[in-house]
């Protein structure tokens, strides 16, 4: 969710690059890749330390729901007199069963990861820690106890019995005892904070695991809400023997496993010191990719480009290729250029035989002219049929000059006016 809310200061960086290296006439790739690999160097170390060793041991804890928890026991300790540290014994039931299991109260459950004694993590026996002041007997913890189990099944319990005081109380049961140690240890606290020295580590013994303190209440919180049945969550830590200890009840602390007890499902995490870790770290780190990114996209631009120009060469030399069936295109330019003309065979009959008792050939300034015309291109298939198969019945040239066969009259012969025909040698029709 913080990496959906914060991409405007994502693009407000990306903005600073472009004016930064982009925008300038000059070249400055070379700075740019720079200026990335510095970016990727010291921004990895950063967000991936802080991400794992400070959010990730709290945040990775996974919490199951409990039902009828009641806390039936404390115990309080100053711990290196910087954080004031209690012991929740808790009863709850999971599953039909009943347990036993340990919470913690902290006046570090919202401390800074800054914090002389650091919230995020889990101690151990013999872990070091920094130093506090020298506080002398006050690290000692008060006296504590635990209710019998057959009190603790009674609805009617003495206030008194519920509620077990420590020096410096936690809550409102320990108000009046806390009135003495707990002031006293206020002034001792705030009169020593200046002869804490950070270079000093002294080893944590108080018990075997130090719960970390953003997993623990508020030290403030009213004990009588808590001494209420109420449901909460739990965390078997940090192995399976944790369901063992709980169901035997063993001394949580002096146990490495056990169930660990939160009242909210979610850890605490200091949301301020999370966003500067997006922001400053992590994306920073993320665009450092550029650089690489940049000549792969280069790389795939110019195989794209080629592809586009090889396309293009393409689709240009089809446009330009010759007809590979150049005999329609070749009637068509005949049939324009070369004027069709009638055969001799196809002259007009009507003429020819205007009078059938006529057995001349016609005079030949009536024979009809050539007329033009231009004839439709006429398919191939339908071409080569034609060829094959002619429609055309040619006449016999000599039935088509003289008309029908007669028989001579010779008597005839010299009644008829013979006039002179001028004979042209060159005809008109080449077919002829």
């Amino acid at each position: 969710m913080y990496l959906i809310y914060c991409c405007p200061m994502y693009f407000l960086i990306v903005l600073i690059q472009w004016f930064a290296f982009w925008k300038p006439e000059s070249d400055l790739t070379i700075c740019y890749n720079i200026y990335n690999g510095i970016m990727f160097i010291v921004c990895l170390p950063i967000f991936f330390g802080v991400f794992f060793a400070v959010f990730h041991p709290t945040a990775s804890l996974q919490f199951k729901q409990a039902q009828n928890c009641q806390m039936i026991g404390q115990l309080s300790k100053w711990i290196e007199f910087n954080e004031k540290y209690q012991i929740l014994y808790i009863n709850f039931e999971y599953e039909g069963k009943q347990y036993l299991g340990q919470a913690c109260a902290s006046n570090y459950n919202d401390a800074k990861t800054t914090s002389p004694i650091l919230p995020y993590k889990f101690y151990y026996k013999y872990d070091s820690m920094a130093c506090g002041p020298l506080d002398g007997n006050n690290t000692s913890p008060q006296y504590h106890r635990l209710l019998p189990q057959k009190q603790l099944n009674s609805t009617e319990i003495n206030r008194n019995q519920r509620i077990l005081r420590t020096g410096g109380g936690g809550g409102g049961g320990g108000g009046g005892h806390s009135s003495g140690g707990g002031g006293r240890s206020s002034g001792s606290h705030s009169s020593s904070l200046s002869s804490s020295s950070s270079s000093c580590y002294r080893d944590y013994k108080w018990s075997d695991v130090k719960i970390a303190s953003w997993l623990c209440q508020d030290r403030n919180f009213d004990i009588e809400d808590y001494t209420d049945l109420k449901s909460c969550y739990v965390n078997f830590f940090s192995s399976d023997v944790a369901y063992l200890n709980g169901q035997q009840r063993v001394n949580m602390k002096n146990s490495y496993n056990f169930p660990l007890i939160a009242y909210k499902e979610h850890a605490y995490y200091p949301q301020a010191d999370l966003v500067c870790l997006i922001l400053f770290s992590y994306y920073n780190w993320i665009l450092s990719f550029n650089s690489i990114f940049q000549y792969t996209a280069n790389y795939f631009l110019k195989k794209i480009r080629k592809t586009s120009e090889n396309r293009q060469t393409a689709i240009q030399a089809l446009e330009f290729k010759p007809n590979p069936n150049p005999e329609p295109i070749l009637m068509e330019q005949i049939n324009k250029e070369v004027p069709y003309q009638y055969p001799a065979y196809q002259i007009n009959q009507q003429q020819i035989y205007q009078n059938n008792n006529v057995d001349y050939l016609p005079q030949p300034q009536n024979m009809p002219q050539p007329q033009y015309m231009q004839q439709p291109i006429t398919p191939y298939n339908q071409f080569e049929q034609n060829l094959n198969y002619p429609q055309v019945q040619y006449l016999n040239p000599l039935y088509a000059l003289g008309g029908p066969p007669q028989q001579h009259n010779y008597q005839n012969e010299e009644n008829i006016d013979k006039q002179p025909v001028k004979i042209d040698i060159q005809p008109q029709n080449p077919m002829l």
